[in-house]
């Protein structure tokens, strides 16, 4: 099987974690056997750039012969259907299908807008993914498929040898905020409230926000930290959280994407209200938590490899509609 894979989320150097989940699905696809090329565009905000990739698409496939076009983000179906010589399989992550947060707080209408389109393409592609439960409301007919976790890369390892990596100090604590404080959506205000709070009475605790590491540095900074916080107003399915449970590392997260659903029953890990003074106190727990969270059994159902084989379910279910 030869599949295409177009995405507008792929690790630059500049931006070396961007997309590192389409990445980490492409290798997995590989190691399962099937052939895959890559096609990246910059997404950005001009609808020129979608129609530049639809042609980059049709000329990459005259080159060669493919099975299957998968397009990653519900825009990315207007490009990948502006060609029917292959399938295509669309998969969802999130705001694409539940909507933006604006700086105001509240969903934009651009973001419904891209919401509308985004399920409009969905009716003219072959298949469709969606990588979260909760998005199956919004969408019909769709395969629920997270995108998976690299246990390999993603596992409990010595704090000290992580911090001295780093360069961190070996007795502060250190409460993990894994996204740009810029991003309105992520809300790092709250974070960095919950944490003053907790530093008023604990000087040593603090918020060690990452956003340009590559991912194995990411892994490094799980395993240096005490606890990651999330306080987005919105999420899909963030894999963040998944790589905290697959590091075993407490997790204090607002109730927000499949976050509630992932991190049920692991101990440790604690729901709290999108408030400084709520955050804190489950703050509070989490790092009185002793020992490694049983978070990484609750992810073994969805390493790469299992999500690898899932994926191709749906890629053999697109050539069987498509009569391939």
């Amino acid at each position: 099987m030869r599949v295409l894979v177009l995405t507008a989320m792929y690790p630059t150097p500049e931006r070396p974690a961007f997309g590192s989940f389409v990445r980490e699905q492409v290798e997995s696809l590989r190691n399962a056997g099937v052939e895959v090329e890559v096609l990246t565009f910059d997404g950005g905000s001009s609808l020129r750039n979608y129609l530049q990739a639809g042609r980059a698409l049709r000329a990459r496939l005259k080159a060669g012969r493919f099975d299957i076009v998968h397009a990653h983000y519900g825009l990315t179906g207007l490009p990948a259907r502006m060609q029917f010589t292959c399938p295509v399989v669309l998969t969802y992550h999130g705001s694409d299908i539940l909507g933006e947060v604006g700086p105001t707080g509240r969903y934009s209408r651009a973001g419904r807008f891209k919401v509308m389109l985004s399920k409009a393409l969905g009716s003219v592609v072959t298949e469709r993914i969606i990588v979260a439960e909760r998005m199956r409301t919004r969408l019909w007919k769709a395969t629920v498929i997270p995108m998976g976790v690299d246990l390999d890369l993603f596992q409990p390892r010595s704090r000290s040898e992580a911090r001295k990596a780093l360069g961190l100090d070996p007795a502060r604590k250190y409460v993990l905020f894994v996204a740009n404080p810029d991003n309105r959506c992520k809300r790092f205000d709250i974070a960095d409230a919950a944490v003053r709070i907790l530093a008023a009475d604990d000087p040593d605790v603090e918020i060690l926000p990452v956003y340009k590491a590559t991912h194995d540095q990411v892994a490094q900074y799980m395993n240096a930290s005490n606890v990651l916080v999330m306080t987005s107003d919105h999420e899909g399915s963030p894999c963040v959280v998944k790589e905290a449970l697959a590091s075993s590392l407490p997790i204090v997260s607002v109730d927000c994407g499949d976050v509630r659903e992932r991190i049920s029953g692991v101990d440790g890990c604690y729901l709290c209200d999108r408030d400084p003074r709520a955050v804190a106190a489950r703050l509070r727990e989490a790092l009185l938590f002793v020992g490694p969270t049983n978070g990484r059994e609750h992810v073994e159902a969805i390493s790469l490899p299992n999500t690898a084989r899932l994926t191709i379910g749906v890629f053999e279910k697109a050539l069987r509609r498509s009569g391939r």
